[in-house]
Order: structure tokens, then sequence, then C-alpha cells
């Protein structure tokens, strides 16, 4: 049977019929499936040192509370990494390590080096020097119950290293500035997210993970979402100048490419579109992945 290179049939069916313009519906953009393709887009590419995103502070609606005022160490930048993140006090923004970024603290490190991220530190070995060529400024309030259950808890942490992790390749990698309200809703199938900045994860912990956020932080920045996208999709293929153009330059790097042109439907495109958590299959990947969707929203105007 014939397969898309990225989804099982049954995974793109699910894709037709979730991911839409509403957060009401789920999204398995990022769900872990089988994967017949993708390959590392770029050997030898700096690994990221991230130190975490500012979970930006504020009451939730409807009686939940959302991080006051806190920050999140993260954990280490390269792909599978340890590296030690301390989850900052209350404050609200992180410093880098000789810098001043503040909210989402990333200063590179090179072997060796510390880097600091939250506002009390979290330690990040960077493997090699590496440097951050975009300025990115991404953040996220996180809607929490006032007394949440172990579950609900369990689930928070599991979606702050997520989204700390996912928002750390984005600010390193692109200069999207962007205001998220995430949230756990246990009745969503896997994750969505919508242009309107909203973010949802569901029960299930295989989606509560970086890869799957960094999918759906696609769609709040316009991947799928933005008003003009279908006016790009042209028989299953995304038109615009300035994505053909990128993924010819990660494909110059490449000894075998994936695909010489930028493949997409309504919601999606391909490769690095991290539509399954399997595509990704190295650090270089997940740089490509922020590299196409500058690309796209230059071609989609945002």
């Amino acid at each position: 049977m014939w397969r898309h290179p990225f989804l099982s049939l049954t995974s793109l069916l699910l894709l037709s019929a979730a991911c839409s313009g509403g957060t009401s519906d789920p999204d398995p953009g990022g769900a872990a499936g089988d994967d017949a393709g993708g390959s590392s887009a770029s050997a030898g590419s700096a690994p990221i040192p991230i130190a975490g995103a500012a979970s930006v502070g504020g009451s939730g609606s409807g009686g939940q509370s959302s991080n006051a005022g806190s920050a999140n160490g993260g954990t280490s930048g390269a792909l599978g990494g340890g590296g030690a993140g301390a989850r900052a006090g209350a404050g609200g923004a992180s410093a880098g390590a000789g810098t001043a970024n503040g909210g989402r603290g990333g200063a590179s490190a090179g072997a060796g080096g510390a880097q600091a991220g939250g506002g009390s530190g979290g330690a990040s070995a960077g493997a090699g020097s590496s440097t951050c060529p975009g300025a990115g400024h991404i953040t996220y309030t996180l809607a929490m119950s006032a007394s949440p259950t172990a579950t609900e808890q369990a689930a928070y942490d599991r979606i702050k290293t997520a989204m700390d992790k996912a928002i750390g390749y984005y600010d390193c990698y692109t200069n999207i500035t962007k205001s998220l309200k995430v949230s756990y809703v246990p009745s969503v199938q896997t994750a969505d997210g919508n242009i309107n900045g909203s973010m949802r994860f569901g029960m299930n912990t295989t989606y509560m993970d970086y890869r799957t956020a960094m999918h759906e932080i696609g769609h709040t920045v316009g991947i799928g979402q933005a008003s003009n996208w279908g006016s790009f999709i042209s028989g299953g293929l995304f038109t615009g100048q300035h994505a053909a153009a990128q993924l010819k330059a990660i494909n110059a790097k490449l000894s075998t490419p994936l695909y010489t042109e930028v493949h997409a439907d309504t919601q999606h495109f391909w490769p690095y579109g991290i539509n399954q958590q399997s595509e990704v299959k190295g650090e270089a990947d997940l740089i490509a992945h922020c590299q196409m969707v500058v690309a796209i929203r230059e071609d989609l105007g945002l």
C-alpha cells in the first residue's frame, strides 16, 4: 500500500479531519508514528543552547491560575542530551549567561561552558562553540488548576519541559515574536495549535513532547492557519518562492535530499514539518523546521 512519506494512511485521514482553524479540533500533526523518510538536514550543525522559555505569569480563566511569574530553566540544548535545568523562583524574566536575553534566557556556551536560564540559573553545557542566529521571542502562559491533582501536575511538568525546549529552538533560529496561551485539556486527542495563540495538550503523554510542541507552534504562527495558506497550495505543493529557496539551501548540504520540492496539504508542509515525531532524526532536522517555517511565513507575508 502506498503511504505518505511521513504519515500512515490512518494518520493522514486524521490530519485531514482533525487539523482545523478552531482550537476545538485536535491536531495529530505532531503525533508519534512510523516514518519512511527523514534524515538529518545538515551534518555538523551547531546544537542549540537552550536555557528555557519564560512562562509568563498571570491568572487563567475559569478559576485556573497560570505560572505566577515563574521562569523555567529548561533542559540541555543537544537532542537527547542531559544537562540540568533549574526552575527559577518568582520573578518572571530569565537572564542568559553573559547576555541580557530577558524572558527566554539564551546565551550560547562553548564546550565546558555554562549557560544560565531562568531567574536562578540552570546549567547546560554546549557541545562546542555555538551561536543563535535568530532573535525570536516566544512566550507562553500555562493555565493550571489552583489545586492540581497528581495527574494534572505531572502533565503540567511535562508540558513545561516540552514547551521550553521547543521555544528554545524557535527563539534561536527564527525572529518570530508570539505570545501563546497553553492549556492541558484531557479531552483533546493529541495536541493542537491555533493562529490565535492558543495551544492545547491532551492527556496522552506521548504528545507532551518538544517535537509535537514545535509542530503546534508552527500552526500558531501561520502554518496551515494563515488566511492565504490555500492560495499557495497547488498540486500538492507549496508554491512560495522563499520556501523553495530555503529547501534548496538545506538540500545543498545533504548527500541524499528528502525532497526537491516543498509539499503541502490544507494544514501541513513537508519535509521538516515535524508532522510525526519520528521525522526528527537529529538536531539539524529541528533547525531545518525553524528555517522552513520562517521561509513559508515570508511567502505568506507574515
